[in-house]
């Protein structure tokens, strides 16, 4: 098995997707606005790079293309994932539950960097 800058990235993305998964199931917040869209976002790419992360231990990589979309698109969700939280919370005291919630929007938004470099890395070869 060949590890390059891609599959460490890759992993990276996994790892930071699992943490920001962890901080979700602490600090939930039920409300429609911010529920459906960090939920969505963290456990649908949570189930999309474990099955990246399997297909690369199994020698079979997804197509270029298909994983720049992907990259592309986690960048807009976990950004725009990450902002929406830090919104409701930014000002919303000093309680655990307040700082789980900007921690995870921080990896979230760390997350969103990291796939946008991971898009341009593939695009350009890896």
């Amino acid at each position: 098995m060949n590890i390059n800058r891609l599959s460490i990235i890759k992993f990276l993305e996994l790892a930071l997707t699992c943490t920001c998964v962890g901080l979700h199931y602490q600090s939930y917040n039920p409300e429609a606005d911010v529920g459906m869209l960090v939920t969505g976002t963290f456990v649908g790419f949570l189930i999309i790079f474990a099955g990246a992360a399997a297909g690369y231990l199994m020698q079979t990589p997804a197509h270029k293309r298909v994983d720049i979309f992907y990259s592309l698109v986690g960048v807009c969700l976990f950004v725009a994932s990450g902002a929406v939280i830090i919104d409701k919370y930014q000002n919303g005291g000093r309680s655990e539950y307040v700082r789980y919630n900007l921690a995870k929007a921080s990896l979230a938004i760390i997350n969103g960097a990291i796939l946008l470099i991971d898009a341009v890395l593939t695009h350009r070869g890896g």
